[in-house]
């Protein structure tokens, strides 16, 4: 199987990209406002700002819902990136590990089982594994705060409080780096764009610093590249379908929705090792709870019974089924 890269970028793109780094209009400028305008069509929220990472992303939104609420019980997937669930141990919020369903996704049934009633907020936050918009069988008490973790996919339709995207390098939206939180929650809003920024709030020619932030804010560089992104997401999204139904004819794949974004194609078999070293990519992710950090004494059969049988393959460039 041979894999070829392909080149995102147009003469367009590199000539727009190009007229920002000549005026040197690299920190915080006003295509970060753009961006998240138009950002809007596909997080489908009010507000949306965009941040340096989604790690940062995650870091606020944890921040926030210990101002608003105190203490929280978080409950995630062990199968995902570390800096979500890291944020809200930092915090001291209690984090609670859920099992997943056969399509390694949130499981709502184990997640009913072990919840407790503690006092706390309960905030839920799944991870959209693989580029996919939403989760089958995805049944909440009602009381929850959802966060979800969109950093798979660029356009969820899963219900939600909160959520997060990345546009790291292969992301189905990329910038050299980046984030965003979207919410329809307008003081969240507000909190989260003084955040970004330090904490700041603009008085005439000076500021005041009203509350706690951190240099999380997309600069202009990056959002410049996101919008050169939009434009060819359409064609992006054709393409990574194409490169999943080849792979289809090979692999028993797990099943995308149809406002997936298709980050990779997951498969489930016992050759997940020595396929991966064939094609030389790695694998997703380990699972948290057993890593050292979080030291969790939690048991998650399903997910402990697959792990070792997950094979993800890389949507972002296309496969010649030639050997």
């Amino acid at each position: 199987m041979k894999i070829f890269h392909t080149n995102k970028w147009t003469d367009t793109d590199i000539e727009t990209i190009g007229e920002v780094i000549r005026r040197g209009d690299l920190g915080f400028g006003p295509n970060v406002t753009v961006f998240e305008e138009k950002y809007s069509l596909f997080s489908k929220k009010k507000f949306n700002t965009s941040t340096n990472s989604a790690s940062a992303a995650a870091f606020m939104i944890f921040h926030y819902l210990l101002e608003s609420y105190g203490q929280c019980d978080v409950y995630t997937t062990s199968l995902g990136f570390t800096s979500p669930a890291w944020a809200a141990k930092h915090f001291g919020h209690n984090l609670i590990f859920v099992d997943v369903q056969d399509d390694l996704q949130f499981s709502s049934e184990h997640y009913r089982q072990i919840r407790k009633e503690s006092g706390n907020k309960i905030v839920v936050m799944p991870v959209l594994y693989g580029g996919v918009s939403t989760i089958n069988n995805f049944n909440l008490v009602g009381d929850e705060i959802v966060v979800v973790d969109s950093a798979h996919c660029a356009t969820p339709t899963i219900e939600s409080d909160f959520v997060f995207f990345s546009f790291h390098t292969y992301k189905p939206i990329c910038t050299s780096d980046g984030g965003m939180i979207s919410t329809d929650i307008e003081e969240a809003d507000a909190y989260f764009k003084s955040y970004r920024n330090f904490g700041r709030k603009a008085y005439g020619l000076t500021y005041d610093i009203v509350q706690h932030g951190f240099k999380f804010y997309m600069n202009n560089l990056n959002a410049t590249i996101g919008l050169t992104q939009l434009e060819h997401y359409s064609r992006f999204l054709q393409e990574r379908r194409s490169n999943y139904e080849k792979l289809k004819e090979k692999y028993n794949l797990l099943e995308h929705d149809e406002n997936s974004s298709y980050y990779f194609a997951t498969t489930l078999t016992d050759d997940a090792d020595s396929i991966i070293q064939d094609l030389k990519i790695s694998r997703h992710y380990p699972m948290l709870h057993k890593t050292s950090f979080y030291e969790s004494k939690q048991i998650l059969p399903k997910l402990e019974f697959l792990h070792l049988k997950i094979l993800n393959l890389p949507l972002y460039y296309p496969y010649d089924s030639r050997k």
